[in-house]
């Protein structure tokens, strides 16, 4: 039957193209390819080159080395096979000029990329793909990949990283590394991964290993497969030894979440290999006297970031900290930070009459003798007014009961004393601190702002590292809460009240 030429829309084209399939072979014959290269599908067992539901043809067909790809031109118009770089080693039945009907076929023997063009593969004005060039297409021809195993990077008392090459030769591989040695039962082997740069160029693969011991020598091999489960021969064991126990390392970070009363502290410690405990030391110098709960890290040879909230800060005031980490073969101190809580917000002082008021000390919550009786709210304690009347009463608001390591308070600025000195301490009364062996006069806490802002200021002072023993120890702690507010003109007032901190 006499063949003429027939050009087919697009989606005709395309959809009865069926993508490159290998021809039925029998077992131990060469994986054979079949492909019709003039512009029409004109043979339906003999797929075009050309993607299923694609807009333009394909561009290479893969076969095994010893392969073979079968060509054939039925088309009225003329074509051929011309080979733009290495040739196929045998080749028959192709004309070496453009001719009307013919088959052939190609044999490979050798891995690599074939190139070829054809003269008139989808190039006509009148084809469906219009003045499109399609004619530059190749054949990869996959080889048998190889593989090597090579040194080991990065070791630390626990990891290590393992390394080796794999040349594809046109197949997708897939790999991984087996390690044995102490602490590890039989042989591991790492997740598999895949190489898919079905290429002819050798590629660096990796696999990271955790939880190794230190001081220790551990064998590795780099594994890769293809196709049907082969696997690629010609790497060979490798061997590497972590690094040794040492000292911990901390570095102090930065202080982070800062507010009124609470701020986070952060750092980095290394474990050295073996488990290390870590806590941070902080107070308002850099003496310290305070530090968090100790914590424990499991042994590891890299950094870890580590954390601590402390509360109960007082407003306003700058403190210092460091991270200290600590194992068997020594401690390690980080280098000091500090960082400074947020002031409580000014409130606006109303207008008010301006004289000072003189100093008067008050030790319950009624009025001192002599002075004017004045309502006062419970748990507050007020300065009388001053003879002849003045400003208004400095007040101190207060709860008997305090939960917690800090007493917790307000003191209510007259707007005539805006800018006074606020002074704040705690001090023993009492045997409460007896063991501690400090006199009952001992002052265990102290707040001090230069200068205060008129209206009401709430205020937080910690207990200091011997008051905070003394409270574990006997679960309560009675304290004097004395304020002293020195206005800029003027006498000082003073203010004391009894607590109990449990």
């Amino acid at each position: 039957m006499k063949l003429r030429k027939r050009y087919l829309p697009v989606a005709a084209v395309l959809g009865a193209a069926v993508a490159i399939v290998p021809a039925l072979a029998l077992a131990g014959t060469p994986e054979v390819k079949q492909l019709e290269i003039n512009e029409n599908c004109v043979e339906a067992d003999w797929p075009c080159w050309a993607a299923p539901g694609s807009s333009s043809p394909a561009l290479k067909v893969t076969i095994a080395v010893g392969g073979e790809v079968m060509f054939t031109d039925h088309a009225s118009t003329a074509a051929t096979v011309v080979w733009t770089g290495s040739a196929p080693t045998m080749c028959s039945g192709i004309p070496a000029s453009a001719t009307i009907g013919w088959e052939g076929k190609c044999e490979f023997k050798n891995p690599g990329t074939y190139k070829f063009e054809s003269s008139t593969l989808f190039d006509n004005e009148n084809t469906p793909y219009g003045d499109a060039n399609y004619t530059k297409y190749e054949v990869v021809v996959a080889g048998a990949p190889t593989d090597a195993t090579t040194s080991a990077s990065g070791e630390t008392q626990t990891e290590a990283m393992l390394n080796g090459s794999i040349d594809p030769e046109g197949n997708t591989v897939e790999y991984h590394f087996e390690y044995e040695g102490p602490g590890v039962t039989g042989k591991q082997s790492t997740p598999t991964a895949t190489l898919s740069a079905a290429d002819f160029t050798s590629h660096s693969v990796s696999a990271q290993v955790t939880s190794l011991q230190p001081g220790m020598t551990y064998h590795f091999l780099l594994v890769a497969s293809y196709g049907a489960a082969k696997t690629v021969a010609g790497a060979t064991t490798q061997t590497f030894t972590t690094h040794a126990v040492t000292a911990p390392t901390a570095t102090t970070l930065a202080a982070e979440g800062l507010k009124e009363t609470e701020a986070t502290l952060k750092g980095m410690v290394n474990p050295g290999g073996e488990a290390a405990e870590y806590f941070f030391e902080y107070g308002t110098d850099t003496h310290y006297g305070q530090k968090t709960e100790k914590a424990t890290l499991s042994a590891s040879g890299g950094n870890q970031g580590v954390s601590a909230t402390l509360k109960d800060l007082i407003p306003g005031t700058e403190y210092h900290f460091r991270l200290v980490a600590k194992n068997t073969q020594g401690p390690a101190e980080g280098l000091d930070h500090s960082f400074k809580t947020t002031s409580p917000p000014t409130k606006e002082p109303s207008p008010t009459p301006t004289p000072t008021t003189p100093t008067v000390t008050t030790t319950s919550t009624q009025p001192s003798s002599g002075g004017a009786s004045t309502a006062a709210t419970p748990g507050s304690m007020q300065t009388p007014p001053p003879p002849g009347g003045g400003s208004p009463l400095a007040t101190l608001a207060l709860a008997n009961a305090q939960h917690g390591d800090a007493v917790h308070g307000t003191v209510q600025i007259p707007a005539a004393d805006g800018g006074a000195r606020l002074e704040v301490q705690l001090l023993t009364q009492g045997a409460s601190l007896a063991k501690v062996k400090r006199s009952s006069s001992s002052r265990v806490g102290r707040l001090v702002r230069s200068s205060t802002p008129a209206g009401t200021v709430s205020f937080t002072v910690a207990l200091d590292a011997q008051a905070k023993r003394a409270l574990r120890r006997h679960h309560k702690l009675a304290l004097a809460v004395k304020i002293v507010l020195t206005p800029k003109h003027g006498a000082a007032m003073t203010l004391t009240r009894s607590v109990v901190v449990r």
